[in-house]
């Protein structure tokens, strides 16, 4: 037992070391040829120096976005090391089966699934905002800032002008229709300001009423409270692309959306590719498993990694395709981004089966 305790730990210490290895590699060349891409599009306000900030602060998103061909290359060459020295034979003739061999490399892969979902739930959101602040020469704040916005809350329309993250709005306009959405008033404001949850407070309100008989009431005041479900933090996330939210923002959005409204399929698409995202990870482990003791076992552990490099950029732009296609066709995203998991999960099960 204490023997097994040993080897399973030195099996995973050593996927990890590779998987770490190659991940800092991966993001340091991203980095690398991001920069220098980047200086093609200098201008005046947008010297080197800024475009190189802009990059460092991206880094974040970029090793988020190649954890799951880090995973699939480190596996490749960390198992290919044991396979070099024997290791894995001498594993295998002393009664360790393979299954617990791969349970040890998917352990190590662990580490970087947790990684993923911090940078995720908390780095990637912030960073992306401050890269896209250095390059689009505005605060943080100011991002946050929407012009032009139209939300629904049931049978109620509004439309505003201007809206911040700090809970104000400009020229609001609110269009209230019954159940059979005949229009029963519309209110006008010159500005808004956020109270609580539900509640804001409207200044320079002019409200025409439609009563029954078909008159219409008009209502000026000052000031005067409204009960909106919306708020400021919602009209953050509109300026933010879907996939740059974190999971908790997603499904709080959504949850509001889905509601008051209907839910938009490119963050049904964001939050399916989230939720992916740690099975995309441990299904490309499963593949690099299969390499090892598979059909590739013979080959040299450069030709397996360019195997490796191809099937792991191959599987990042099928699903990306596929993902991008869910939002023309009927079904659920959900199909399109689980769909290339479960085949290649199958495929790697099944060639690790055969050597069984």
């Amino acid at each position: 037992m204490l023997a097994r305790r040993i080897v399973a730990q030195h099996v995973t210490k050593t996927t990890a070391l590779a998987m770490l290895g190659t991940t800092i590699v991966l993001v340091i060349l991203q980095v690398l040829f991001t920069y220098l891409g980047e200086l093609s599009n200098l201008k005046e306000g947008y010297n080197a120096w800024q475009a190189f900030l802009y990059v460092l602060w991206g880094a974040p998103r970029y090793l988020y976005q190649i954890l799951p061909v880090s995973a699939l290359i480190g596996s490749v060459l960390g198992l290919g090391t044991l396979a070099s020295n024997s290791e894995l034979i001498v594993m295998r003739s002393v009664g360790i089966s393979l299954w617990r061999i791969v349970g040890w490399v998917i352990r190590s892969a662990l580490l970087l699934v947790v990684l993923s979902f911090v940078l995720s739930e908390w780095v990637v959101p912030y960073t992306n905002e401050r890269a896209n602040s250095i390059k689009s020469h505005q605060s943080v704040a100011a991002l946050g800032e929407v012009r032009g916005y139209w939300s629904r809350e049931g049978q109620r329309f509004i439309y505003v002008d201007y809206a911040n993250s700090q809970g104000q709005l400009k020229r609001i306009q609110v269009v209230d229709f019954d159940q059979d959405y005949r229009l029963k008033s519309i209110t006008n404001a010159d500005q808004g300001q956020f109270v609580k949850d539900g509640q804001w407070t409207l200044g320079g309100t002019q409200q025409i009423q439609l009563q029954p008989e078909g008159d219409a009431v008009k209502t000026v005041a000052a000031q005067q409270p409204f009960s909106l479900a919306l708020q400021p933090k919602y009209v953050h996330m509109v300026t933010i692309d879907p996939e740059d939210l974190s999971f908790s923002q997603l499904v709080s959005f959504m949850s509001y959306m889905r509601e008051y409204s209907q839910v938009p399929k490119t963050y049904q698409l964001a939050f399916w590719k989230k939720v992916a995202s740690p099975f995309s990870l441990i299904t490309l482990v499963l593949i690099a498993c299969s390499f090892i003791f598979g059909p590739l076992r013979q080959q040299s552990m450069g030709f397996r990694l360019v195997i490796a490099l191809f099937i792991g950029l191959g599987f990042y732009y099928l699903q990306d395709f596929l993902g991008y296609a869910s939002l023309v066709y009927t079904p659920s995203p959900a199909w399109f981004v689980l769909g290339p998991i479960v085949l290649l999960c199958a495929a790697g099960s099944y060639l690790l089966y055969r050597v069984k």
